[in-house]
């Protein structure tokens, strides 16, 4: 189409509705986007005459898409849609655009058929009808991909998810920059970045994407990569699901031809957060300060380990880690001088055999000093479930009960429940289990839970004699929590060998977290097994133990030590035993199917059964979090807003949750107020370092079995 056949449509279209003479198409204004012509108009009065008072501001545009000719009103904000060009008193039809798309910012590109969910359709006379779009394709953020950190990272997201095609992919890239790793002490670019036989260029989309290794970049526009002599072939590598995106230099060169980069070139090179000299300066500054003899280390290792799983320090994390560094080197020795809020410095607490409070650097869920990236498992996502368990029972406590016309006040994690102390001394008790030293002893797991059962009764004023090992050591965790008065009082019966009748329903579940941990290393058992057998100590029904096995097998995939946690609509479906009937059942309920075309269905909470059974507990929590893993906040918010079980169905939403982000990734208010959280981390730290393959338990024994005596 040429500018002068997009013009004359316009201006059909500028009669038919504001009448002869008084509007006009500004011809020598027409410009080409990607969506097609974009056409300026005017009143003629302003255009002819100068007349300002008979301006339309803001100055007005169409759009004539390419090849079809369709009309479509420009948005008056950079990035923003266009919409359906309507004539009054016809029939008018609205695109139904996924929210994802519209708030990418990404208009001039336009929006293909599979972003679009619908159409509203409103006739003549102003009555509305929809119809769905059976093209349409869910978005990367409802899929469950990791977060997009950048404009090129939503790219190559819409790029593989179909939302753009290859040319509109192109056309945004152009427009963006690249990370490239760049050697700072001595200017040169690692010959792992460049590949001379094909010409292939690794280049990054954020910092945060950076080989874990490195600690400074070199950021340049794709435009000017273009110009290096070398011809250079691009590989993107945009974190886990988006690496080896290939561009090549042709693709590149003929893009830019159509459509020439509009931003300003970039082209600087600089530190990352962990080696910027800044940072230095604020290491020597603080020894001096505090009287340390030398400044601490810059947290380069720190920094890798966090980038190794798919986070990045930022810039006031590595200051309060280089402060704290400093504070407890120098706490050390004996000091007389002024100590500032160490808490607020990032000075946290690790705790020893005896439950004495030991000083340690604040790790922000992202490193830890002796943690590798495990056999199976992430250290991460293991605390990141233990964790976020907390924060949704204590969400779900102000809940339990309450319609929500009923609650006024803000949601605030705080004070932990019954049902975290019960985990926490339910985990202590599978790691003090002689199966983790010769798996032959699984059968003795069951009696090591039951014992870590009697030390957290022992917590709530039930004497048990070998209330040994340092969490019961923890004064606060005596604090009396409010069980359930009927769970509470059968859990003890049963602990205690007293009782004649076992119990039902989803109290069950709470074996699978410290279940599916077990398998840590493939020498220790089946957490399914280790589930029915943890769960067998208060339930029999065979439901409850199916869906205490059928839970621990998906936090035994989402534990993963793999940089990407696969989302628990997708990992939930693999309901492994075929007797799982009802199981089965809830997963087609509960869990939207979003790797199929057309508009998926969402179960809401409240809607799937009574919210006290295992089935139904399970069920409302899928329902809470499938499809919202990359909104935390609302995930939790549907976990405990419904008539059921929220305490129970917060937890393990949350532990989920945790589980897929770590504790970067929870809302960050509710775990900075979240009581006991250190504790919460050290125990599910240790239980990391118990199962993995290399095991606590044989690097250093004589430590292991003081902190976890065997019973």
């Amino acid at each position: 189409m040429e500018p002068a056949e997009a013009v004359a449509k316009v201006e059909e279209w500028l009669t038919a509705v504001h009448g002869p003479g008084l509007v006009r198409a500004e011809r020598d204004k027409v410009i080409r986007i990607p969506e097609g012509w974009v056409v300026p108009y005017n009143n003629i009065a302003y255009l002819d005459e100068g007349r300002t008072e008979k301006q339309i501001f803001p100055p007005p545009s169409l759009i004539v898409r390419e090849p079809s000719g369709e009309l479509r009103i420009s948005h008056p904000h950079p990035g923003g849609l266009s919409i359906p060009a309507t004539i009054p008193g016809q029939q008018a039809e609205r695109e139904l655009v996924d929210p994802e798309y519209a708030a990418a910012n990404l208009g001039r590109l336009g929006v293909s058929e599979s972003a679009i969910a619908g159409w509203e359709t409103v006739d003549a006379t102003g009555q509305k009808t929809e119809r769905f779009n059976e093209k349409y394709t869910v978005g990367p953020k409802r899929r469950g991909h990791l977060p997009a950190e950048n404009q090129l990272e939503t790219l190559l997201q819409f790029h593989n998810g179909g939302w753009l095609d290859r040319e509109r992919f192109l056309i945004g890239l152009v427009e963006c920059e690249v990370f490239i790793d760049l050697d700072q002490s001595t200017g040169k670019i690692p010959s792992t970045n460049w590949n001379p036989e094909t010409s292939e260029f690794q280049v990054y989309t954020s910092t945060k994407r950076l080989p874990s290794n490195a600690h400074g970049y070199w950021r340049i526009d794709p435009a000017t990569l273009a110009e290096d002599p070398n011809k250079p072939n691009l590989v993107i590598n945009g974190g886990p699901g988006f690496t080896g995106n290939k561009v090549s230099f042709t693709e590149l060169t003929d893009i830019l031809a159509r459509f020439p980069r509009r931003a300003e070139r970039v082209n600087a090179t600089g530190y990352c957060a962990e080696a910027d000299p800044l940072l230095a300066q604020l290491a020597q500054e603080t020894a001096q300060q505090i009287g340390l003899p030398s400044p601490v280390d810059l947290p380069l290792r720190e920094a890798e380990q966090a980038r190794a799983r798919g986070y990045e320090l930022t810039v006031s994390e590595t200051r309060k880690i280089v402060e704290a560094a400093s504070w407890v080197k120098r706490l050390e020795q004996p000091y007389e001088g002024k100590i500032v809020n160490l808490l607020a410095a990032g000075v946290r607490f690790d705790f020893d055999e005896e439950g004495r409070a030991v000083r340690r650097v604040e790790n922000f869920g992202k490193f830890h000093p002796e943690a590798g990236l495990g056999f199976r498992y992430g250290w991460h996502r293991i605390v990141g479930a233990y964790v976020g368990f907390a924060i949704g029972e204590s969400l779900g406590l102000q809940t339990q009960g309450r319609t929500p016309e009923e609650i006024k006040e803000p949601l605030a994690a705080k004070r932990i429940g019954p049902l975290t102390q019960q985990l926490l001394f339910m985990t202590e008790g599978a790691m003090r289990s002689p199966h983790r030293e010769d798996p032959k002893q699984l059968t003795k797991l069951p009696r090591s839970v039951r014992n870590g059962l009697l030390r957290w009764l022992h917590t709530q004023g039930i004497p048990f004699p070998k209330a040994d090992g340092w969490l019961v050591k923890i004064s606060r965790l005596f604090d009396q929590r409010d069980p359930d008065p009927a769970e509470f009082a059968a859990i003890r019966a049963f602990a205690t060998g007293t009782a004649t009748l076992p119990l039902t329903g989803a109290g069950a579940l709470l074996a699978a977290l410290p279940a599916a941990l077990t398998r840590g290393d493939d020498l220790t058992g089946n957490p399914r097994s280790a589930a029915k057998a943890i769960a067998g100590l208060t339930h029999h029904e065979q439901a409850d133990l199916d869906g205490a096995a059928y839970l621990a097998h998906v936090f035994q995939e989402v534990l993963t030590k793999d940089a990407f946690s696969f989302p628990i609509w997708l990992v939930g479906r693999d309901v492994l035993d075929p007797a799982w009937h009802d199981l089965r059942a809830m997963t087609e309920e509960t869990l939207p199917r979003y790797g199929r075309t057309g508009l998926p269905a969402l179960a809401h909470p409240n809607s799937v059964g009574d919210g006290r059974s295992t089935v139904s507990v399970l069920g409302r929590t899928f329902a809470a979090v499938a499809g919202f893993e990359n909104e935390p906040e609302r995930a939790f918010r549907r976990s405990v807003m419904h008539d059921g079980r929220t305490a129970l169905t917060g937890a393990l939403a949350g532990a989920l949750l945790g589980a897929r982000t770590g504790v970067p990734g929870l809302p960050q208010h509710w775990v900075e107020q979240l009581e006991l959280r250190d504790v919460i981390e050290n125990l599910a730290s240790d239980a990391y370092f118990h199962f993995d393959r290399g095991s606590s338990l044989f690097r250093k024994p004589d430590e292991w079995k003081r902190r976890y005596p065997r019973d």
